[in-house]
C-alpha cells in the first residue's frame, strides 16, 4: 500500500475590495468635473439638419467667460468633495 504525500501549498486569499457609495460618489464627481471642463471645447460642435457635424465660432465663450466657468467648476466640485467625504468620515466612526 502507497500513500501518497503532498507537501503544503502556499495558499494566497484575495479579499475583495469593497466599493462604498463613498467611492461611487468620488468616482461619480471626477467624471462630472471632467465632462464640464470638456463642455467648454465641445459647445461650438455642432450637428446640421443633414447630420453633418460643423463648428459654429459664435457660440465660443470669451476669455473671461471661460475663466469665469472654471471658477465655478472647481469651486463647486471642492465643495461636492469636501461634503461627500466629510459626510462619510463623520457616519462611518
Amino acid at each position: 500500500m502507497n500513500i501518497n504525500t503532498q507537501t503544503s501549498q502556499e495558499v494566497e486569499l484575495y479579499k475583495k475590495r469593497k466599493i462604498t457609495i463613498r467611492t461611487v460618489l468620488n468616482i461619480y464627481g471626477i467624471f462630472t468635473v471632467v465632462g464640464l471642463i470638456i463642455s467648454i471645447f465641445t459647445i461650438p460642435v455642432s450637428v446640421n439638419e443633414d447630420m453633418q457635424l460643423f463648428y459654429n465660432k459664435e457660440l465660443l465663450m470669451g476669455k473671461r467667460k471661460i475663466k469665469e466657468f472654471l471658477l465655478f467648476i472647481f469651486s463647486s466640485s471642492v465643495t461636492y468633495f469636501i461634503l461627500v467625504n466629510v459626510h462619510y468620515k463623520h457616519f462611518n466612526k
